[in-house]
Parts: C-alpha cells; structure tokens; sequence
C-alpha cells in the first residue's frame, strides 16, 4: 500500500482550494449564472487538470524542467488568457435575458488548463515529490491523478458552492459590480503573479 495518500490528498486539496483562477472563475460563473449553469467548470477542469497531472507523472514535468521556454511561452498565454477574463468578468452586465450572456463554456474550461502554468509548476512538483519508485510506478502515477482529480472537483465545487450563496446575499447591481470587480483584481493579480514568478 502506497503510504503518503494522507500527505498528498492534504498537499493536493490545500493548492486546490486556494484562490487561483480555476477557482476564481468558477465563483464568478456561480455568482453570476447560478449553481445550475456552473456544474461544468469543476467537470471540464477536473479533466483538464487530471490529464495534465497524468502527462507530468509520465515525464513532461521533466521535457518543462530541461526546456524552460515552454513554460515560458505557456506563461505568456497563460497570462494573456488572465487578463482576457479579468476584462470581461470587469464588463459582466446582468441581463434580463441570460441566455444572451457569454459564459465560460466547457471546452474554454477545459482549454484554459492547458495555458495554466502555475498547473504545469503544481503537477510537476507533485509528481516530483510524491513518486517513490520502491512502489508500481502504475499504481503511484493512478494514485496521484486520482487524487489530483478528486481534490480539484471538490475545491472548484466549493466556490461554486460559496459563489451562489453570495449570490442569494449580494443581489443589486451594485453588489454585484463591486464582486464582479473582485473577481477581476484576483485575476490580474494572479497573471501578475505567474508571469513574475
């Protein structure tokens, strides 16, 4: 049996839960849409996220630590997807029909995990950190994703969770500015901060 499960499902949910732009967005669609038209955030970056852990655990982790222009090209991408989001989260405007509102689809989700470099660093050091080639290298690497996964489907459903309930608090276009607004600095501070680091 594979001894650091508690360990890394506690180093796993900690980075997931923290503020980041998965996160960030899934708030943001909670908040403005409601729980109902948020469900596929968690799904398509839990994908996304799973795929890419899986690919670090299999040695892209190491092809990014001996190339580092690949991530410094995904930090530019990523960066200027951050700044993309911040600018139409700060523009968001209820309306009366939201069916016309442009929300952050599945396969946006799921493509943003690919531009996300802050992920590439987080899996990559996972992988690093927690496979000990005393155990079945398959089972370490199913081990690791899986609970890559699960942390993230539970941390992104929280701000889902915590998005509506200020939803149901924070409801006149004020309030919801000023959130919106939020949302926005967190995004640019979070582009800031990958493009920097």
């Amino acid at each position: 049996m594979i001894d650091y499960i508690p360990q890394l499902i506690i180093y796993v949910f900690i980075a997931a839960i923290t503020p980041g732009p998965n996160n960030t967005i899934a708030f943001y669609t909670s908040y403005n849409f409601g729980i109902k038209n948020s469900l596929h955030i968690p799904i398509a970056a839990t994908i996304g996220v799973s795929l890419i852990q899986l690919l670090c655990c299999i040695g892209l982790g190491s092809i990014l630590l001996k190339f580092p222009i690949i991530q410094s090209i995904l930090k530019v991408f990523g960066c200027i997807y951050l700044i993309y989001l911040a600018y139409k989260i700060s523009k968001f405007k209820i309306s009366k029909n939201q069916q016309n509102v442009k929300k952050i689809n599945f396969f946006e989700c799921f493509l943003f995990q690919f531009m996300n470099p802050k992920l590439y660093v987080f899996a990559s050091t996972t992988s690093v950190i927690f496979t000990n080639y005393s155990y079945n290298f398959l089972l370490e690497t199913f081990a690791i994703v899986s609970i890559m996964g699960g942390m993230t489907i539970i941390a992104i459903s929280i701000w889902i969770f915590l998005g509506n309930f200020l939803l149901k608090l924070f409801n006149n276009d004020v309030q919801r500015k000023i959130i919106n607004y939020t949302l926005s600095l967190f995004l640019l501070a979070t582009a800031i901060w990958i493009f920097t680091g």
